[in-house]
């Protein structure tokens, strides 16, 4: 065998062995991707609890990343207001998903405070939601909200705010307005709010306009009219100069004072100790005479009447016109 059949068996045999070590070294597994959390020393959450994703950068592979974002941290604070969590809780929290030391890489403050993130509820939002809820049974044109007042308002959650007034509220006669109302987010109740205030309800009434003397019958001259909040007035006020045109007035009532139904009765048409005409018919026969009332009469009511002829006393009935037809 010569020479160089030896060198090329050689090298055969090298690359072979080569071929062989290198089959048996181990195959090198790709490192895992750090994990990092990034704790803020202040954040302001949503949610009613506290959740890792709210307050730190999380740098992790998805699957990860996603249990990470989910740690709960405890309770929030009310709306608008804050606490205080310590790193060490925070980090606990963390080792409890069993995670290895080598992989994660966790940076917190010794302290992390933690706002709840809320809304204000505008006092104007209630008056305007009440004013709603009233014209549900006050006609819009019949009232007015007054001396309004809102006791309770406080910071509430982020999310959709509603109010629900109590159904069972009916106004007072007096016109003072106390009704509760809920206040609720996203379908939650958060509180109970108390709302104060007066309904007034401007509508022209008759008033004296001058001293009425009881037994005056009224003239327009005698009355006008004024602009006057009807609530916790009578409820039979007057609104029309006409209602008490001719009427006589049964008390005595100061200027400006303001007039009620029940403070007038009808002028008599026949007053008592009036000379009036009596008239008397029969089929074709009628018979006109005069007579003195004995009382005040009144269209269409029965009267007592002394014939001035005969001197007999009679009943008949008041006619517009101030004649008594006798009846029969």
């Amino acid at each position: 065998m010569n020479t160089s059949t030896i060198y090329k068996k050689f090298l055969m045999a090298v690359s072979c062995l080569a071929c062989m070590f290198a089959f048996s070294l181990p195959v090198l597994a790709t490192p895992p991707e750090k994990i990092i959390i990034e704790v803020a020393r202040t954040a302001e959450v949503i949610s009613p609890v506290i959740y890792l994703g709210e307050i730190a950068k999380i740098t992790a592979p998805d699957f990860f990343k996603e249990e990470l974002t989910r740690i709960d941290l405890g309770k929030s604070p009310g709306a608008g207001r804050m606490t205080q969590l310590s790193g060490e809780r925070v980090i606990a929290a963390i080792n409890a998903m069993g995670l290895n030391d080598n992989d994660i890489n966790i940076q917190v403050p010794k302290r992390v405070f933690v706002k709840r993130a809320g809304q204000d509820l505008d006092p104007s939002y209630v008056e305007k939601e009440l004013e709603q809820f009233l014209s549900g049974f006050l006609p819009k044109d019949k009232f007015k909200l007054t001396a309004f007042s809102v006791r309770g308002i406080e910071p509430y959650p982020k999310g959709n705010l509603s109010l629900v007034f109590d159904k069972r509220y009916t106004p007072s006669d007096n016109g003072r307005l106390s009704v509760h109302a809920e206040v609720w987010v996203d379908g939650v109740k958060q509180d109970r709010l108390t709302v104060t205030g007066r309904l007034s309800q401007m509508k022209p009434v008759v008033v004296a306009a001058t001293r009425l003397e009881r037994g005056q019958t009224i003239t327009p001259a005698d009355v006008t009219l004024r602009d006057m909040d009807l609530f916790g007035q009578q409820p039979d006020v007057m609104t029309s100069v006409e209602q008490v045109n001719g009427m006589v007035i049964t008390r005595t009532i100061d200027k400006g004072e303001c007039v009620t139904r029940g403070e007038f009765k009808q002028a008599p048409a026949i007053e008592k100790g009036a000379v009036v005409k009596l008239v008397a018919q029969k089929n074709r026969l009628s018979i006109v005479t005069l007579g003195i009332s004995k009382e005040d009469g009144y269209p269409g009511q029965p009267v007592t009447v002394q014939n001035l002829t005969s001197g007999k006393v009679v009943r008949g009935i008041v006619r517009a016109d101030g004649t008594v037809e006798v009846v029969f």
